[in-house]
């Protein structure tokens, strides 16, 4: 059975319930249907702690998120859309800067990411 985690955007709170991303988790639609004949277990859904926390080696509460993570034996983790930002300059849709950091963490510790939920 493949241990899958999502993470979203702590902002993305505000307006979403996450009903979305567990829908397609569940029914295997979406980003998750690659799973189709499989056996999935979510072991997480989490949220960064938000843009205006220090970098990550200074933050204590998701430094303990992502020992759970890795404790779980989280194999992949699937990344929402909600975690892209606006940038100022040209105007595009990146990948926030924080989540980016997170995902240099996971990949270091030999989990798999992959970009996307629902459509």
């Amino acid at each position: 059975m493949k241990k899958i985690a999502i993470l979203t955007c702590l902002k993305a709170n505000d307006v979403c319930t996450g009903a979305s991303c567990l829908e397609a988790f569940f029914k295997k639609e979406a980003f998750f249907n690659q799973y189709k004949k499989e056996d999935i277990k979510l072991v997480a859904f989490w949220t960064c702690n938000g843009c205006e926390e220090v970098l990550l080696n200074n933050q204590e509460g998701l430094n303990e998120k992502l020992e759970r993570i890795l404790s779980m034996k989280t194999e992949i983790v699937h990344i929402g859309v909600c975690t892209k930002i606006k940038d100022e300059h040209s105007k595009k849709e990146i990948l926030c800067p924080k989540i980016e950091e997170i995902i240099r963490y996971l990949k270091d510790n030999n989990i798999k990411i992959i970009f996307g939920t629902h459509k």
